[in-house]
């Protein structure tokens, strides 16, 4: 910390120390502000980059404690923060996940342990045998916990998002109407044939796995909530562009044995993954103010959806369910 002080200039009546060419949001600087346990600190502070929904720093205090700081971005009022904070601390409780610290239920600003020497994880590394088995262990260790108090399946998110998109009045091409048809229909079948419900993670963004010396954890639970079994592992497999040869040893890792039902409920799960990710997509595009083109993932992850849907038996995949 101190060879970094050196070179930083002082702000906030000198107790905050920053890059000099970093400026401290006013939300950033009021959650800094409002926790209790750096009060009458000094402290040294940066953003960290690859958040979507928030503002991600980095924050180290007189003791050379690091620490994460997370601050709600504008336009995530949609988001329950005293549901994502469960699931970290779930995750915490587990060991597959950093310590919590502090969490304001009322702002959404959380702090947790700064995981230090840990590498982000990307969709080449998970895409590996070694990582892609030790992201299956860490669902099976989430999934066999108890569940939340709270439920986030994938078709309450689709829902919500259709829900949305009708009061944004959202005009969305003719083949994402057919998509969501097909959604409809798919959704009908899982609950026809029952639900396996167990406590989820629900965003396998690569950035959300971080790795060190061959240890994995996960971070980010601001989506997670009680799902689908199949929803979880299914996005997995279509965020990190796995095969259908790839992903059987992921699958027998975490089944054992992989039944016909169990794929095919994977495999739909891939398909309705991304028709809801590319509707949150588009609507992020419309209720946020952002340099990152959300209307361009969220097209993307639709026609994907659409691809993936027809390079498969797709009757034979819906009868399976």
């Amino acid at each position: 910390m101190k060879s970094e002080i050196a070179e930083d200039s002082m702000a906030h009546g000198g107790r905050l120390l920053h890059p000099r060419h970093v400026e401290i949001p006013d939300q950033v600087m009021e959650a800094i502000d409002g926790i209790e346990m750096w009060e009458s600190q000094t402290l040294f502070a940066k953003p960290m980059s690859g958040g979507l929904n928030n503002e991600n720093w980095y924050v180290r205090d007189g003791s050379d404690t690091a620490y994460f700081l997370k601050v709600p971005g504008s336009g995530t009022g949609f988001i329950d923060r005293s549901a994502g904070d469960a699931g970290t601390l779930r995750a915490s409780d587990l060991g597959i996940g950093p310590a919590v610290y502090a969490f304001d239920p009322d702002s959404g600003v959380e702090i947790t342990q700064f995981l230090e020497g840990y590498d982000t994880c990307t969709t080449t590394s998970l895409r590996t045998a070694e990582q892609g088995l030790q992201a299956m262990q860490i669902y099976r260790r989430l999934h066999g916990s108890a569940t939340f108090d709270h439920t986030n399946t994938l078709f309450d998110q689709i829902d919500q998002h259709l829900q949305q998109m009708r009061e944004l009045r959202i005009a969305v091409p003719s083949w994402v109407v057919d998509l969501v048809d097909e959604y409809k229909d798919v959704k009908r079948r899982f609950i026809a044939s029952g639900l396996h419900i167990v406590p989820c993670h629900n965003d396998p963004m690569p950035g959300n796995f971080l790795v060190k010396q061959g240890t994995m954890k996960i971070i980010d639970f601001e989506f997670c909530g009680n799902n689908e079994e199949s929803c979880e592992l299914g996005l997995f497999l279509t965020e990190m562009f796995y095969d259908e040869e790839d992903a059987m040893p992921l699958l027998e890792e975490y089944f054992g044995t992989v039944s016909k039902q169990a794929l095919s409920r994977v495999q739909a799960s891939r398909v309705i993954g991304d028709i809801k990710w590319g509707m949150w997509g588009i609507i992020t595009s419309v209720v946020r103010d952002a340099r990152f083109d959300y209307w361009k993932y969220g097209i993307w992850k639709l026609m994907r959806a659409y691809t993936y849907l027809h390079e498969l038996s797709w009757t034979e995949v819906k009868d399976g369910i």
